[in-house]
């Protein structure tokens, strides 16, 4: 099918080297704008032309859930039909396929994505939080429904304010959309101006084409207030055939699941939920079923009657229609995703049903309307500019109109404070990107942020926590569990249930970040108190307060009712991965199978950033390139350490594998972690020589080569040797005494030579010069360094780890 003119033109735009803020309607065609010159660059175009990696961020895993699904199945179509392939990739907090982000198109929840771009991720510890970041700074960036994304009331805080500051020094580097159905124009206007990108919007004639094409009478959605809370009653009154009924909580979506069940017993109207806390196998088999029974296509229907009773998990991704759309208040920007999927094809009629938040009883005692997760003004907001419309048919024109009466105030404040507040959000930027500071993802991602919440009778049962299966959910709600638990383990006086425990949370850490053999720890901390939540990605709850089925989902009971558990995470990880096994290896062995894999998998995704560094940042030809390749040769170079070569000629002969070559520069012994023998060899070799740390030590022993490859250049000479130094920790800032071999020279010559750098005289600080190692890394609140550091180290770790594995 052609592209419409608006997706032609988005198109245009990005294969020129521009960015793009898309602002099209619901159901328009918004992700295939984006993505056809992606698809088109990947296969047709040269590799220095169009990024070769894209990362399609989402506000929720709903969206990221239904576009994976969608574009795996039509690349792994493409691939059969033409041998030519592309993978498509998740990760969300439930489905962390591709922790590591090395997709072709990957699909990825925002605080995902974000918490690697500031190189604090979700998906990895915190020995190898540097690995991710790289990926968003060389990757063709889609930011979808954007309006959705995280931000904090009355200040700059979130997500979305986060994003932005981002995209101001990615401007040029990388093309980038922003896109969504419902941008106030004052939001519009500003983020074209800073961020240097173009506008595409869909003229009043285009959307009428777009809204009865096949030649049908333009679809119409008509919205009507009611006075009261939404009731199973209301719905039941209102249904036809198709009805969806949006709740802004799960438990509200629950309970009105159950009622609707109740009033539907003895007919033929069937009632579906769907909402966050189904495992990702429920999840997808209800979508599946939601996307044909709520379809376009009423041939593919199977049941007559049915009632689809969600959360926000509906308002954007599916593309599904209805008769009656009935939902809570939220700001309008929500309420009118969510009415995109009433009516939504062409020839369709359909009344959207707005209903105010219910009464509750606050801590105080108080009666109040519950308008979260939202804001109580925006909702408020939000009710007057329908309530004064409420009988009247919306077109999109006039839904942009509420928009502004809505959001547009909301907005400009929103920019004057992230404006004001600028310092202070570079200060959390960097005080992450820099220092791996972990307790910045709630200012600059997610404040009300999602804890992974997992189910085990014993919490070191989970496996790893990172590859477990588990629920997002929001930390209040899990503080709210904690207040629960407890209260029915003061109930439960059963003599059977002796282990007490009803929540833990991990606590990592790495014996030594030095050394990737030694695995990472995980130890289990019981939590007793909601304070310790705060800072918490992930918790396992004690599975005998734990319920699950495929009708209504994962939620906390008494023992008696219990006893679900989640599916394990795997341990056994490979070297990329984080999990180590080693053959012997020499040094210039390592550096040309290093060299090899990243001329087979990653050349060419560095190399459009490459030439764009050089355009706006001023960076030498290929300059990108060559300093990778600059840390690939060296990166290990401080193994060359007299006492390093000393300790793996012990090793291997405790294990029967001398090396007789007294020249033989080793950088990786036979090694197998689940192998006693290399256990005890380990131990009986530390005994005689301590093995030395190597890579601070490498990177200082490296500092005048690295200089002369760099041609003096301080902006890329910093990040060179930072990456050298963080190749196995990000936090590496100093270096013990060493002294090189004396064959330190002749295998570092060979290896530049392998990599066709060359350097005369070749200089290396043989032994620990009288400095200090930080006085000599990326300088601090300097971008353009780190970012550059970041991109050298992702993939000098990437092909480091793949060097090894068979």
């Amino acid at each position: 099918m052609a592209l419409y003119p608006f997706q032609e033109r988005v198109k245009s735009l990005l294969l020129a080297g521009e960015s793009v803020i898309l602002q099209a309607p619901t159901g328009s065609g918004k992700t295939r704008a984006t993505l056809s010159p992606f698809i088109e660059a990947y296969f047709d175009l040269p590799e220095y032309s169009f990024p070769r990696q894209c990362i399609y961020s989402v506000p929720m895993r709903v969206l990221a859930n239904q576009f994976f699904a969608d574009y795996s199945e039509l690349t792994e179509r493409y691939h059969r039909r033409t041998g030519r392939e592309m993978k498509a990739t998740i990760q969300t907090g439930e489905q962390s396929q591709d922790p590591q982000l090395l997709g072709d198109l990957i699909f990825a929840t925002i605080d995902q994505s974000l918490s690697s771009a500031l190189a604090v991720p979700y998906s990895l510890s915190p020995g190898r939080a540097n690995l991710n970041a790289g990926a968003f700074f060389s990757s063709y960036l889609v930011f979808d429904e954007f309006h959705l994304f995280p931000v904090e009331e009355n200040r700059a805080e979130g997500a979305l304010t986060t994003t932005l500051q981002l995209l101001t020094k990615l401007k040029g580097i990388v093309p980038f959309v922003l896109m969504t159905a419902t941008f106030s124009s004052t939001m519009l206007t500003e983020l074209a101006a800073r961020l240097d990108a173009e506008v595409v919007t869909v003229p009043p004639d285009e959307y009428r084409m777009i809204a009865s094409r096949g030649g049908k009478q333009p679809r119409c959605r008509r919205y009507q207030t009611h006075s009261e809370a939404i009731t199973a009653q209301s719905v039941w009154s209102a249904h036809n055939k198709r009805s969806i009924a949006v709740c802004n909580q799960v438990a509200r979506s629950q309970a009105l699941y159950e009622e609707l069940c109740a009033l539907a017993k003895g007919t033929d109207t069937e009632i579906i939920l769907l909402h966050s806390r189904f495992i990702p196998e429920d999840r997808k088999a209800k979508e599946d079923k939601i996307s044909i029974e709520f379809g376009k296509e009423q041939e593919h229907w199977q049941s007559d009657s049915i009632i689809l009773v969600a959360t926000q998990v509906v308002e954007v991704g599916l593309d599904i229609t209805c008769e009656h759309l009935h939902t809570e208040i939220a700001p309008a920007n929500a309420v009118l995703q969510r009415a995109g999927r009433c009516a939504r094809y062409p020839g369709e009629y359909g009344v959207v049903h707005i209903y105010p938040s219910p009464i509750r009883e606050t801590w105080t005692g108080e009666m109040k309307p519950d308008y979260l997760p939202y804001p109580k003004p925006l909702c408020e907001s939000t009710w007057q500019s329908f309530e004064n419309r409420t009988g009247e048919i919306i077109d999109f024109q006039e839904e942009q109109k509420i928009i502004d009466e809505v959001h547009q105030e909301n907005d400009r404040q929103l920019l004057a404070s992230m404006d004001s507040q600028s310092s202070l959000l570079w200060d959390e930027i960097y005080g992450a990107m820099e220092e791996g500071g972990r307790e910045y993802r709630a200012s600059l991602i997610r404040r009300i942020d999602n804890i992974t919440v997992m189910a085990a009778s014993r919490p070191e049962l989970i496996g790893n926590p990172f590859q477990a299966e588990g629920f997002g959910l929001w930390r209040g709600t899990v503080k709210g569990f904690l207040r629960k638990l407890e209260e029915l383990s003061d109930e439960w006086l059963s003599d059977e249930f002796e282990d007490r425990w009803l929540m833990a949370y991990p606590i990592i850490s790495e014996k030594d970040p030095d050394d990737p053999t030694r695995s990472v720890q995980i130890r289990w901390e019981e939590v007793v108190d909601t304070s310790q939540l705060d800072g918490s990605s992930m918790v396992v709850i004690n599975s005998a307060f734990c319920a699950y089925d495929a009708e209504v989902g994962f939620r906390i009971t008494s023992p008696d009712d219990g006893g679900w558990t989640s599916k394990p995470g795997e341990t056994k990880m490979r070297n990329s991965q984080g999990g180590f096994s080693y053959e012997l290896e020499s040094y210039t062995d390592h550096i040309d199978n290093m060299l090899r894999i990243y001329h087979r998998d990653f050349r060419g995704r560095v190399a459009y950033v490459d030439d764009k560094l050089m355009e706006h940042w001023g960076t030498p030809p290929q300059g990108l390139d060559t300093a990778i390749k600059t840390a690939i040769t060296l990166h290990d170079l401080g193994k060359l350490d007299k006492r390093w070569q000393q300790w793996v000629r012990l090793y291997q002969q405790n294990i029967g594998e001398a090396i007789d070559d007294p020249h033989y520069m080793a950088v990786h012994t036979n090694w197998q972690p689940a192998f006693s023998s290399h256990k005890t060899a380990r131990k009986l070799a530390d005994r005689q020589v301590k093995r030395p740390h190597h890579a601070g030590e490498g990177a200082i022993a490296s500092a005048r080569i690295i200089s002369q490859l760099m041609g003096g250049n301080e902006d890329l000479i910093r990040p060179v040797l930072t990456a050298i130094a963080r190749h196995h920790s990000p936090s590496t800032r100093d270096f013990t005494p060493y002294t090189l071999h004396p064959d330190a020279i002749a295998a570092v010559r060979q290896a530049l030579a392998l990599a066709e750098l060359e350097t005369t005289p070749l200089q290396l600080f043989m032994t620990d010069p009288a400095v200090r190692l930080e006085e000599y890394m990326i300088r601090p609140g300097d971008f353009q360094q780190l970012a550059l550091y970041l991109l050298i180290v992702r993939y000098l770790r990437l092909v480091d780890g793949m060097s090894q594995e068979r």
